[in-house]
């Protein structure tokens, strides 16, 4: 949160650093400090964006928006697509009209063993129920998916499809790029698929591999404005991250390897004047 803290309903509520309305911050000199816009103003701005640079936070008041459970639900979940679809995909992504409550991410990742083939899947979210999240994201489905395992989900499960990202274990060389709308190129995503098939091809140790997108809505965040707090990229909507998943350390190289390259890929389509991870 104190970095920014991008959100799947940052088009809603804005970013995590807008959702603080005080901390309590200890200083290097050992000075316990309660910081808000009134007390502190400086400090204020600084640590929301930048926190790790001015001190450690030890607590926080955070915003809370009650919503009755019965309307806490959000449309979500895997629709796959063959990967002659891959460029119709980003395409479609590319034109959709990303309103304040949705959210989407994609990801190439494989089937396991033992074929290790390469999967393209894409993860629409709206904040709703499932037939007005089936309208808002009709382009998508229109692509024509191979399975949809969209449904409504619970406030509070939100986030498990995120769970296999976060087991522990293996080594886990992630590389990061954030990009402009422009960076949803399909021939730049054309070639990071085959990157990462090639990858996984020649590793298969390694088909715990992914790259994944993630592309939000921005429109209460870039309304908040830069000038609120020390966080800069309020309007950069795509997070991509490539992640090398093995066991065995003589993959480093070949590992690092491939993320840079995916990186170096994105960032060579991005619009973007400036590093913006």
């Amino acid at each position: 949160m104190l970095g920014g803290g991008i959100t799947r309903t940052m088009g809603l509520d804005g970013a995590g650093v807008d959702q603080l309305l005080r901390v309590n911050l200890v200083t290097a000199s050992g000075e316990l400090l309660r910081v808000d816009s009134k007390s502190h103003p400086d400090l204020w701005y600084a640590i929301r964006g930048a926190a790790p640079n001015f001190g450690i936070v030890t607590s926080a008041l955070v915003k809370a928006y009650p919503v009755p459970p019965s309307q806490n639900i959000a449309w979500q979940g895997a629709v796959t697509f063959s990967d002659d679809k891959l460029e119709a995909l980003i395409e479609a992504i590319y034109n959709l009209k990303l309103e304040p409550t949705m959210e989407i991410d994609f990801l190439f990742s494989t089937s396991g063993p033992p074929l290790n083939k390469p999967t393209i899947t894409a993860i629409p979210f709206f904040v709703g129920n499932a037939s007005e999240g089936e309208k808002a994201f009709a382009p998508i489905l229109e692509v024509g998916p191979t399975s949809n395992e969209a449904t409504e989900i619970p406030y509070d499960h939100w986030g498990d499809f995120a769970i296999s990202f976060c087991v522990k274990g293996q080594r886990k060389p992630a590389y990061g790029a954030s990009v402009g709308r422009q960076g949803l190129n399909p021939a730049a995503w054309r070639a990071i698929y085959n990157e990462f098939g090639a990858f996984v091809a020649a590793y298969p140790e390694a088909a715990g591999s992914s790259v994944l997108a993630e592309y939000y809505s921005l429109q209460k965040a870039v309304a908040i404005g830069n000038a609120t707090s020390s966080y800069p990229f309020r309007d950069v909507p795509i997070h991509v991250v490539t992640i090398p998943v093995y066991s065995d350390s003589k993959l480093d190289v070949a590992a690092n390897a491939f993320g840079s390259r995916v990186r170096d890929l994105l960032w060579s389509a991005d619009g973007l004047n400036r590093n913006s991870t």
